[in-house]
């Protein structure tokens, strides 16, 4: 099968914690032997685009310079496109609110605040609950980064965002936007990084509830890789149908 271009998930698809997935290289370079154009597409918020190829290199994963979409950057283009002009309270991490200020917004720190955005956040207390809880106010805007349940680390897996997001829906009462996946704007950002029509090309990660059900909602194949979240038991008790199955992204060249 020939694709326009392939969006490969990062967190359990090419590396667990700071470890490389054993087969991501073999994987990797079948795409590029295929011609199959790479996008690296991440709902970790934990690193910014720069930061994802330092990683890369650094865990022994051949990078050849594709383009990197992250859950952090596309919430900052959203409100960039949206909200230019808002004042925007973060309950998440350094980096989404570096990305928010790259993309001309102001962050605010104290008081009600426009936009009020949430993600995985290592640093939440009972204060900084609060001060979020506190930033809400007629007409604010709530937006998550993603909503993933869980985050594979190589001892095991850990809270997502949807920990953190749940925490302050349930406060406020109000559902949030979410911009990673799966919702399919970031098939569209991906898409647009390497100038292919989405509907022709291939989504491959290990989650089905963000990876396989984005690629879906978008129209493209889908390739769920049993190396993170979810397992061959998974797809058999789920609604979502992966086009592939395989052990791992080195058995991608299989499908190609």
């Amino acid at each position: 099968m020939s694709y326009a271009a392939a969006f490969v998930d990062l967190d359990g698809t090419v590396w667990r914690g700071r470890s490389a997935i054993p087969a991501a290289n073999a994987g990797l370079r079948a795409l590029r032997d295929a011609a199959v154009p790479i996008v690296f597409l991440t709902n970790n918020t934990g690193v910014r685009r720069d930061e994802v190829t330092s990683r890369l290199d650094a865990i022994g994963i051949d990078y050849e310079g594709e383009p990197v979409v992250t859950a952090a950057w596309a919430t900052a283009a959203y409100l960039a496109e949206h909200r230019p002009d808002a004042d925007v309270h973060v309950m998440g991490q350094d980096t989404v609110e570096a990305e928010i200020e790259d993309a001309g917004l102001t962050l605010s720190t104290e008081g009600r605040a426009d936009v009020v955005v949430a993600g995985y956040d290592d640093r939440v207390d009972f204060a900084r609950l609060t001060g979020t809880l506190r930033a809400f106010g007629p007409g604010t805007v709530f937006v998550a980064t993603n909503r993933d349940r869980t985050t594979p680390e190589e001892d095991g897996p850990v809270p997502g965002a949807n920990a953190f997001v749940s925490a302050i829906e349930g406060m406020v009462d109000q559902e949030p936007v979410v911009v990673g996946k799966p919702e399919t704007r970031m098939a569209d950002l991906a898409a647009a990084e390497v100038g292919a029509d989405v509907h022709n090309c291939l989504m491959i990660g290990d989650n089905l509830e963000t990876d396989v059900l984005m690629g879906e909602r978008a129209g493209m194949d889908t390739a769920l890789v049993c190396s993170g979240v979810s397992a061959r038991e998974d797809v058999a008790a789920s609604e979502i149908e992966p086009t592939y199955v395989v052990d791992d992204l080195g058995d991608v060249a299989s499908l190609l």
